[in-house]
């Protein structure tokens, strides 16, 4: 099949909002499958083909140049890309990258790779080199699912980042002490080394005001928006203003 199974795909852009809610800051895209088959009905079939085939850097170079040509669509809204730690042990991943971002026309500056904080990165001089790189031309980094896994903190000493994104898991556990009180320390430390803050996951308007007096800076969740077609956010953007996230 190689890379056929990409004609099955497409990405849907889930907007991320202010914390008033009264903004788009930014639209994460997410992976779905447009014509299911029988051997891709959901994203979680395509994951776990590319990974037996060893396609990983196929999907990702195909996710980062369609996010980068839908991007053109909304002239200053900041699109999440997420691509898998591999790329950024890649030592000529930046450049290549940076290559097609100005192929394609679309500003740096519209664009934020998101890294899997559970995808341990293991070579974090070749990671930072990429990283460095990356900012140096105006994209931004955003550290994903942060609290997951293992070295949270490593990473934040480590890694260069622009942005955290708080899990979803913490998010459904506001309301516990014990969830709330990671939350706002979350916050708390990431504020203190000048990160901007995104929750993911919020599906009330109960968690929403309790993120919102912790301090995130942005919200995104089904509560606002679940992912939509690149038409549909075409249509939302024309009600919302497009706010800078930086």
């Amino acid at each position: 099949m190689q890379d056929k199974f990409l004609d099955h795909l497409t990405l849907h852009y889930q907007p991320q909002m202010t914390a008033d809610g009264q903004g788009v800051a930014a639209a994460e895209a997410l992976l779905r499958v447009a014509q299911p088959t029988g051997d891709f009905t959901n994203t979680a079939d395509v994951l776990a083909y590319v990974e037996k085939t060893d396609q990983v850097e196929v999907l990702d170079w195909w996710i980062a140049e369609r996010a980068c040509r839908d991007a053109l669509r909304w002239p200053g809204l900041s699109i999440g890309i997420n691509l898998s730690a591999g790329r950024f042990r890649d030592p000529n991943f930046a450049p290549r990258f940076i290559a097609m971002v100005k192929e394609i026309g679309v500003p740096a500056t519209q664009i934020e790779l998101e890294i899997v904080e559970s995808s341990y990165i293991e070579d974090f001089e070749t990671a930072n080199l990429n990283i460095n790189a990356l900012r140096a031309a105006k994209i931004r980094i955003a550290l994903d699912d942060f609290g997951t896994g293992f070295s949270s903190l490593t990473y934040l000493l480590k890694m260069p980042v622009d942005k955290l994104k708080i899990d979803k898991s913490f998010v459904d556990g506001l309301g516990d002490l014990k969830s709330t009180a990671i939350v706002h320390a979350v916050v708390a430390l990431a504020r203190a080394v000048g990160l901007k803050i995104t929750a993911e996951g919020i599906e009330n308007e109960h968690q929403w005001k309790l993120l919102k007096l912790a301090g995130c800076h942005y919200m995104q969740g089904w509560h606002f928006y679940k992912a939509m077609d690149p038409d549909a956010l075409t249509a939302l953007l024309s009600e919302f203003r497009i706010v800078k996230p930086f």
